[in-house]
Formats: C-alpha cells, structure tokens, sequence
C-alpha cells in the first residue's frame, strides 16, 4: 500500500513516523507531507520514508511552457556553447541567468498563468504525489493538515485514493 501522511502542524510527529514505519515494513511506501523540514529534524524520518515539503511543491510548480521556454531551452544553448558540465564561467553565466532573467520572468508571469495559491497546490500535489506515486491512501496526520486536505479532497478522490486518520483502519 502506497500511503501518504499529511502532517503539516508537526504536532503528531512521532506517531507519523510510528505509522510510516509500518507501512513500510508491511512492504508499502510512505510520503509524509509536511510544511517545515525544521520541526522533524528532532524525530527523523525512518528508512525507506521519504518527506516532502509542501512549499517546495508549490514552488517547484509551473506550466511546462513556461518551464521550457524559462528553463529548459536556455540550458540547452549553454551546455552547446560550453563543453562539459556546467564549472567555472559556465555555472556562474547559469546562475546569473536564474537570478537576473528567468526569477524575475517567472514572477511576473505567474499572475498572467493563473497563480492561485489552492490551485497550484491541487495540481502540484496531484501531478507530483498522487500520479507520479500512485498514492492508494492519505493519512490526515494533524489538526492542522484539515484545511489543506478539505481543499485537496476532490483531487485525492479522483486519483482514486482513500483519506483516513489513521493506517490501523485500512489495513484489513
């Protein structure tokens, strides 16, 4: 069973990582969903667990034409232009162009592609945990994952996952 844990409050964080240390014991996978990688540095993850940061989801999230066109392409014109990996004169040409034109672009063009906050976040958690995992059951780990796991219930519904409190239940 592949399972993911929303935990965003971290206030139940040895029970998540008890839990997931089942599932994957069980021969399962489990995600934990969580909001700052700082409040989990006291209980770590067990082996074989994999944590995800929800802000990094989001940030990470764009259309692919903007991500082709901002990212990809330009990339690929300098690694044509400089043999090798990306060292020296290379990565410091790479990283001026992060900072300088492609930020700046993606920031402003991120009103013009429809950045609202729920949205992005129903299709990054869609697109990179529910598809890419095929995710059979999501575990509300805390009172404060509720709101985010009322917003996303249609999409977990749709990837045909099942939303619980807790593993123990549907394990039968």
């Amino acid at each position: 069973m592949n399972v993911l844990f929303v935990a965003l409050g971290a206030s139940r964080r040895t029970a998540i990582t008890t839990e997931s240390r089942r599932v994957v014991e069980a021969g399962g996978t489990a995600v934990v969903l969580i909001r700052k990688p700082d409040a989990w540095r006291a209980d770590p993850f067990p082996d074989g667990v994999d944590g995800v940061e929800l802000r990094a989801l989001e940030r990470g999230y764009r259309p692919a034409a903007v991500r082709i066109l901002l990212y990809g392409i330009p990339r690929k014109l300098l690694r044509a232009c400089t043999p090798g990996p990306l060292r020296g004169p290379g990565r410091r040409i790479d990283a001026a162009y992060m900072r300088r034109v492609a930020r700046p672009v993606n920031r402003r063009l991120a009103g013009v592609y429809g950045r609202d906050p729920v949205e992005v976040r129903r299709r990054a958690v869609r697109r990179e945990l529910l598809r890419a995992r095929s995710i059979d059951l999501v575990v509300v780990g805390d009172a404060q994952s509720l709101a985010t796991v009322a917003e996303l219930a249609d999409v977990i519904d749709g990837a045909g996952a099942g939303l619980s409190y807790t593993v123990a239940n549907e394990r039968g």
